[in-house]
């Protein structure tokens, strides 16, 4: 002889599951008004719900600009500032120490202070310049000697924190414009550019 479930418990099964369809009902509905308020408010204003530029990053995006003399840069364990870009040049130096350029020397001022927490030399040779079609030029170490004879340079040891100023030299032809300075802490360093104009 089979049993039977009880009354009571058969019927409140089926009211359980009968609240829970209705729950399940009310939530899809209160989902889709949801919905239909969010794009009532989309149609009515379309900048809705899209990310607005702060006033600093508008600010921001309009201010930056490449640096340029004046500016500090920084490339491995160097911080440069180009203080000043002279190519009137043709010769540098004194008497029979003078050396002529074969186009005319762009001499680059600038400072050199180590960051870093030893000592280090500034290698001339890995700094760079470029003109506006593209011509590379490498600092003429022996004109530059010439140039920084009277004062203490970064050709000699910096300590940690020191900063010292010097001058680069850059024998370009006559026509040439330089358009950055590409500044190295050594020869296969990623280097940081100067925009020169």
């Amino acid at each position: 002889m089979k049993r039977t479930a009880p009354p009571l418990k058969l019927l409140l099964a089926v009211l359980a599951a009968a609240a829970v369809i209705v729950a399940l009902f009310a939530a899809g509905a209160t989902a889709e008004q949801y919905r239909s308020q969010e794009q009532a408010a989309a149609a009515a204003d379309p900048q809705a719900g899209k990310a607005r530029p702060t006033a600093s990053k508008a600010k921001a995006s309009k201010t930056q600009r490449p640096p340029g003399p004046g500016d500090p840069v920084r490339d491995g364990k160097f911080e440069f500032v180009v203080t000043a870009v002279d190519c009137s040049r043709t010769s540098v130096g004194i008497e029979n120490l003078e050396r002529t350029a074969e186009g005319r020397y762009c001499v680059v001022s600038l400072s050199v202070r180590n960051i870093a927490d030893e000592p280090k030399y500034l290698i001339g040779a890995a700094q760079k310049a470029t003109d506006t079609t593209g011509e590379s030029y490498r600092n003429d170490e022996l004109t530059a000697v010439y140039l920084n004879r009277d004062t203490r340079t970064f050709f000699e040891k910096l300590e940690p924190g020191e900063k010292v100023t010097g001058k680069l030299v850059f024998d370009i032809p006559k026509k040439a414009k330089l358009s950055t300075l590409e500044l190295h802490d050594f020869l296969l360093s990623g280097g940081a550019t100067v925009t020169l104009g």
